[in-house]
């Protein structure tokens, strides 16, 4: 569905990971921190937590990202 066909190709596996990622922030109304939650747990979690699910891992992941996307975006 997000058409890599080799997920050891760097260029397929970021071109898929994008591709979902924007999947994720249709789905979640382009709210940014719920479509990484969903990323990283699965967005049936994220919808049935109503918010980001209380798992550290995923929690840690959010920050990270977002923290990055703060850094990189200007």
């Amino acid at each position: 569905a997000l058409a890599v066909k080799d997920p050891f190709d760097p260029v397929e596996n970021i071109f898929g990971g994008t591709r979902y990622l924007s999947l994720l922030l249709k789905r979640f109304k382009n709210n940014q921190r719920l479509a990484v939650a969903a990323y990283n747990a699965g967005p049936e979690r994220v919808e049935s937590h109503q918010g980001i699910p209380p798992i550290p891992e995923t929690e840690r992941f959010v920050e990270k990202v977002m923290n990055y996307y703060l850094d990189f975006r200007d």
